[in-house]
């Protein structure tokens, strides 16, 4: 009878008292007892796109399984933002159930719009942890990105398997493909994918990582004299000693990934500003991250505006 009020309730109202109705009734969920309703009302209101986004929205913390498997079908929504909009809260809520992980595979093997599918590629990674089709498939897109642009989303979903080895091992082969840069001038030739995948390696975590760092790359600096050595040494040394395991430094390997997107848009703002701030859009923006935190929002702003 509860529930059923407060379904009443949300219905009868718009703006931020629905949203605290559907606050009310996710936190007090038990095995799906509220957020099922919840759901079902998308069902008989198909046509209402704002109350599709705010229910799939507040229902994006951090363990709430028993939201996903309703949510699934509706990230194939005629309307963009609601399809991203599930992408999301998948990332937040973190369901490991295998329907939930074919569906996003499903989406993501469709998805045109590479936002949406940076954010399904983010939301692939927080659930399929351990799963090989998805590591694999990661691991694929991060190479043939077409874009620096488009690398995010398969880069930071590979950023959740941490301490796997085999991730960390592909995600190598990558950074050394990427390599150093070859010529005076080349400190600005992939910038913004090197210091991503040097990111993604670091979230990872392997401890054989440090070495690879050391050996494959930093020793090839060496030889190269160029303005931009001493930066890109500097960042590359806090990568490996991140994967020896001084976990505290990741924070500052974020603020140098944002330091090559910065430099990376300089003056060409209008295209690459904008691709950027698509990996921060509305379905993104403005979450409650105080039970769970998105790897790699924080190296995605440009000027504080995100």
């Amino acid at each position: 009878a509860w529930v059923r009020g407060r379904i009443g309730r949300l219905l009868a109202v718009q703006g931020p008292k629905r949203l605290a109705v559907i606050a009310e009734l996710a936190r007090a969920d038990q095995e799906g007892d509220c957020v099922e309703p919840l759901l079902a009302v998308l069902d008989e209101n198909k046509k209402d796109i704002v109350l599709h986004y705010d229910i799939i929205r507040e229902l994006g913390i951090d363990g709430l399984t028993a939201a996903a498997p309703g949510m699934a079908k509706h990230l194939s929504h005629k309307e963009m933002l609601v399809r991203a909009n599930p992408a999301v809260s998948f990332e937040y809520i973190g369901s490991q159930d295998k329907k939930v992980v074919a569906a996003l595979r499903k989406a993501v093997g469709k998805a045109k719009d590479p936002g949406l599918a940076n954010h399904l590629y983010r939301a692939l990674g927080r659930c399929g942890v351990g799963n090989a089709k998805v590591r694999a498939l990661l691991l694929k897109k991060a190479q043939s990105a077409k874009s620096e642009f488009a690398s995010y989303g398969p880069c930071i979903g590979l950023a959740y398997f941490e301490r796997d080895a085999k991730a960390a091992r592909g995600v190598e082969k990558l950074l050394k493909v990427i390599g150093v840069p070859g010529s005076r001038r080349g400190g600005g030739q992939n910038i913004v994918k090197r210091g991503l995948v040097s990111w993604t390696l670091a979230e990872i975590g392997d401890p054989e990582s440090g070495t690879f760092m050391r050996e494959e790359l930093l020793a090839r600096l060496e030889n190269v004299k160029a303005f931009w050595v001493e930066g890109l040494r500097g960042f590359w040394e806090v990568v490996a000693r991140c994967c020896d395991g001084e976990r505290g430094l990741l924070p500052g390997i974020e603020t140098g990934v944002r330091g090559f997107v910065q430099f990376a848009v300089g003056g060409n703002l209008g295209r690459y500003g904008a691709e950027t701030r698509a990996l921060m859009d509305e379905a993104r923006k403005g979450r409650d991250t105080t039970r769970f935190k998105p790897k790699g929002d924080g190296m995605l702003s440009l000027e504080g505006d995100m």
